[in-house]
């Protein structure tokens, strides 16, 4: 008798062992692009998006750029800025900086409450004529 209850004890373990695991496997999968790519964004574009000090045209080769051309899907970066990021970011900057990036925002929607103008980059300057 008592080894028919270690039994059903250790298939128990072994049942919620396995289940845990199952979960733990399916959170990994489910991993939240929108909020890594915005963590990437705050990090490598602060400069550029700053409400008091950034420069909202950023050279395309810079790590800014290149996080916002590598970001899955720009406009859910929207959805994941806290309110304490958008005390201290400027959206219109951010909308600008998507275009000169190449990931641009896309007219009229929201983001983070912002409406997205259209927005037209200044024409590349001119090739140097250098002799």
């Amino acid at each position: 008798m008592t080894s028919v209850k270690v039994a059903g004890v250790l298939c128990l373990l072994v049942f919620l062992a396995i289940s845990s695991c199952s979960r733990h496997a399916q959170a990994s999968q489910g991993v939240d692009h929108c909020t890594i790519d915005k963590n990437k964004v705050m990090r490598d574009c602060w400069g550029n998006i700053e409400k008091n000090l950034g420069d909202r045209v950023p050279r395309p080769w810079i790590p800014c750029c290149q996080t916002i051309r590598a970001a899955i899907d720009i406009h859910c970066v929207c959805d994941r800025f806290t309110a304490h990021e958008l005390t201290r970011i400027s959206l219109s900057k951010f909308a600008s900086v998507t275009h000169v990036c190449g990931n641009g925002l896309h007219p009229h929607t929201h983001c983070a409450g912002y409406l997205v103008p259209v927005i037209e980059l200044p024409p590349p300057p001119p090739p140097s004529t250098s002799t």
